[in-house]
């Protein structure tokens, strides 16, 4: 289940949680074993042995839905979740289990015992899920409140958080669907978009690049332009994501809005990053983008420009 985009506002027929960015995942416990899907369903589980130990002591038959954070000083930290979500090697995987421990933030359940709970309304899957979860170091159930929404937004956002989510007490869980019933309310516009193509770097970023180039898909399956992104990206973020770049011998943008800045290198638009703007300007391109992080969770189909203009309107 999907949340759309909102402002603060305060309502007693609301709860409002921290808004975690991590990696959304579903787990699956069974029979005293754990299993972890990110949100495109790829099985993620061998990266975070933490987790699937707790998981697997003390938790009963369910499927649950939460989010993976690496955490600095009690604010997530990218850089760090990053490190995690790209180790295959096994001993790699096991020292990054201690020195960088992963926590699974648990919000919801779906399924107890084999039963569907998905048509409860929230407030009371709130309450099955403190019978069902054990909570641990690597393992805990999101904190909320309720009705005070707008306090709650100001607190997050004082502690260096993105923001809240606001859901709404009587709503059911609708798995795949974006639903008003659940809403985020972020600091600024913050969006995933998929890279076409890049500008080469010059001096200190000449082995890698100077800035990628952004777009997102409309109704007809065209990738339009939206503007290009060139800071916040850190030494190991420009290796990791130019090691990944695949070369395409044209433009992937739709062609009356590409854009033909000098040397750009064009791209098969697989790769998708996630970035914070303050808005978008009035020929829909982002203003100020800075680089998040790399959402290795999402598809590029996935980054449409209706959302994008959505969630940049007023």
């Amino acid at each position: 289940m999907l949340a759309v985009s909102g402002d603060p506002f305060s309502s007693g027929e609301w709860i409002f949680e921290p808004k975690i960015d991590g990696t959304r995942c579903i787990a699956h416990i069974s029979k005293g074993r754990a299993e972890l899907q990110n949100r495109r369903l790829r099985w993620i589980s061998p990266r975070y042995p933490e987790i699937l130990d707790s998981l697997a002591r003390g938790t009963m038959n369910c499927v649950l839905d939460g989010e993976i954070a690496v955490f600095d000083e009690g604010i997530p930290d990218f850089f760090s979740l990053a490190q995690r979500e790209h180790q295959t090697n096994d001993l790699r995987i096991e020292y990054l289990s201690k020195s960088l421990p992963a926590t699974y933030i648990v919000f919801d359940v779906l399924y107890v015992e084999g039963e569907n709970v998905m048509d409860r309304p929230l407030i009371e899957r709130k309450e099955i899920l403190k019978e069902v979860l054990q909570e641990t170091d690597s393992v805990t159930i999101t904190d909320y409140i309720a009705e005070r929404g707008e306090a709650y937004y100001q607190a997050a956002v004082e502690l260096g958080l993105e923001g809240i989510v606001a859901k709404l007490k009587s709503s059911q869980y609708l798995p795949g669907t974006r639903s008003s019933d659940w809403m985020k309310i972020k600091k600024s516009l913050s969006v995933d978009l998929v890279v076409g193509g890049y500008i080469p770097g010059k001096g200190h970023r000449e082995p890698y690049f100077g800035g990628l180039m952004l777009g997102a898909y409309d109704s007809g399956g065209e990738l339009i332009y939206v503007g290009r992104v060139g800071s916040g990206f850190s030494k190991r973020e420009l290796e990791e994501i130019t090691r990944s770049f695949q070369p395409s011998p044209k433009s992937p943008f739709y062609q009356p809005s590409s854009p033909s800045p000098s040397g750009v290198k064009w791209l098969e638009p697989q790769l998708v990053v996630e970035v914070e703007a303050l808005e978008l300007t009035s020929d829909r391109h982002l203003r100020a983008p800075i680089f998040l992080r790399v959402r290795e969770d999402k598809p590029a189909d996935e980054c449409s420009i209706r959302q994008l203009w959505i969630e940049g309107s007023d």
